[in-house]
């Protein structure tokens, strides 16, 4: 009997299921509890505004409307679900404002909102909920790949501990219910290869479409599932890959519509997205760099990451010592991965969970190497890879506790590190009002307390959607804030008796203007990059 075949037969010990139980029940009080703790940035504050049904063209014309200086309440109705207001007008609002983003996942927190509230623990808690779908997927997808209880009960326990898992399932985004229909959709795929009949192939067809409706990145999971489609056919025409091929096209087929949308709509789209395409980076290598660090914190992270906004530099993932050791580890882990590649006798279900994560990943990160951009370090872009790690790491450390050696020593202690490891890391998180995942949550915390200090606060702002997105987040802890959109012309005779004023832009002219009132100074609190980006503030003089 092979390792493989001793491993499929191998069950979990009671113990091995009593501690996974209750790491399980201690990551979703993780989940559950302080879902209003961490800041709503500007990202969650755009899903407060499709689930209001409002535009972003609505949201520009209100500001343009207003004259002087008005109260930051008048963008409440832009975070608030409207009774006037249905699930129609929230697929409007993405299909005129936000079309890059498919509708499915709006579409549900807009019914959630109904019965749970719109406030940020309300829209929150559907991620979390989504998040426990988590566990019985990856258990099945192990089953289905490896045919072994026990990698599963050990995957289960690493996706709980992960810090990145417990992150997206507090956010008000799609990315967790994008993770479980990553899965759902392999799991499908697996299952319509080994049965063979019609309907698990409408399963996975099915499955794959939902995950279109939810992010276009699945696109990337597709060309992974193809390719292995083919690796496993030997790069034959076979009936199944003739199957495989008329199940995907049914999906896209399905999809279309919200092609249609994108493709009438991709000016607004290019408008939107082409900030990720800039090259703040100019060192390929550093690139590589902080991509390998954050991929690593899938398992550990202690949220030392310095960077403010789009700021990307290797320098700021953490202390040297912190980065190296991210780096070793992920090293050693990838090393590890290939050896075993290489070693084993039954590759191919290891080379389906290795090309689900490195097919997006490698497409991601050529694109930045050879155009420009950063969207390979956006952790969010990378989830399918770090799905593919956790799996990987639990079926190679479970292959090797049948080992009667050292190897089995190292296994088991590398499993309880990682397990150590995940729960430190999500105590961190718990107690932690940000996190580095979402580059502009720093910069807007920063925001609310330089503009708490100071009492008689105006805010300049612009009609920018970066601009605008921040301005919702901060009305959220600026209640009584006021707000001046931008004029050259007039914004002296609006100053009034404001003690301070602030700028979330760099605005030559206006500073200009500013710095030529001598009962002003001005204080540079914090600049982004790109630069025109900020915090500047204008400082009453006191006179004696």
């Amino acid at each position: 009997m092979t390792q493989t075949q001793t491993l499929a037969k191998t069950t979990a010990p009671l113990w091995l299921k009593i501690l996974v139980i209750t790491i399980v029940m201690l990551s979703i009080f993780f989940r559950f509890t302080n879902l209003g703790q961490k800041i709503y940035c500007g990202d969650e504050s755009w899903t407060s505004v499709a689930i209001s049904g409002h535009t972003l063209n609505e949201l520009k014309q209100e500001i343009s409307d207003s004259k002087g200086v008005v109260p930051i309440t008048i963008f409440n109705k832009y975070q608030h679900i409207n009774t006037d207001r249905n699930v129609g007008d929230t697929v409007n609002y993405l299909v005129t404002s936000d079309p890059q983003h498919p509708p499915l996942y709006y579409v549900m927190v807009r019914l959630w909102v109904q019965i749970f509230g719109d406030s940020p623990t309300g829209i929150r808690s559907l991620s979390a909920v989504i998040s426990l779908l988590m566990f019985p997927c990856v258990y099945w997808l192990c089953l289905e790949l490896f045919e072994s209880h026990l990698v599963g009960w050990v995957a289960i326990a690493l996706f709980a501990v992960s810090p990145l898992q417990l992150y997206f399932a507090q956010e008000a985004r799609q990315y967790g219910l994008w993770m479980v229909e990553i899965l759902l959709s392999s799991i499908a795929l697996l299952r319509s290869i080994r049965l063979g009949n019609l309907r698990n192939w409408i399963g996975y067809s099915l499955a794959l479409t939902l995950g279109l409706y939810t992010h276009l990145f699945t696109i990337l999971v597709a060309i992974a599932h193809g390719i292995y489609v083919l690796i496993q056919q030997q790069f034959r025409f076979t009936k199944v890959l003739g199957i495989y091929l008329i199940a995907s096209f049914a999906a896209f087929l399905v999809f279309s519509p919200w092609l249609i949308v994108i493709l009438s709509h991709i000016q607004t789209a290019i408008n939107l997205t082409n900030g990720w395409s800039f090259k703040l980076i100019d060192n390929q290598l550093e690139l590589i760099s902080i991509f390998l660090v954050r991929v690593a914190q899938t398992f550990f992270d202690l949220n030392v990451n310095t960077a403010i906004g789009f700021s990307l530099r290797f320098s700021q993932e953490g202390s040297l010592f912190y980065r190296i050791s991210e780096l070793v580890f992920l090293f050693a882990l990838l090393g590890t991965i290939i050896y075993f590649l290489v070693k084993s006798v039954n590759r191919i279900k290891i080379i389906f969970i290795l090309l689900l994560g490195f097919i997006p990943s490698i497409l991601l990160i050529s694109l930045d190497l050879y155009s420009g951009g950063f969207r390979s370090i956006q952790i969010r872009y990378q989830l399918p890879l770090c799905i593919s790690l956790e799996i990987s790491v639990a079926y190679i450390l479970c292959f090797y506790t049948l080992e009667n050696s050292w190897q089995q020593k190292m296994a088991k202690f590398a499993i309880s590190a990682l397990l150590v490891a995940g729960l430190v890391s999500d105590v961190k998180f718990f107690q932690s009002e940000s996190w580095w995942t979402q580059s502009s949550v720093k910069y807007i915390a920063e925001t609310v307390q330089s503009i708490q200090k100071s009492q008689n606060s105006l805010l300049v702002i612009n009609q920018s959607p970066i601009d605008l997105g921040g301005i919702l987040a901060l009305s959220n802890y600026l209640p009584n804030l006021s707000l001046l959109v931008t004029s050259n012309d007039y914004v002296a005779s609006h100053l009034g008796n404001y003690n301070s004023i602030f700028f979330m832009h760099n605005n030559i002219n206006l500073f200009n203007q500013m710095e030529q009132i001598e009962a002003y100074k001005l204080q540079t609190i914090r600049v982004l990059d790109p630069p025109t980006g900020g915090l500047w503030q204008f400082q009453k003089i006191s006179r004696l």
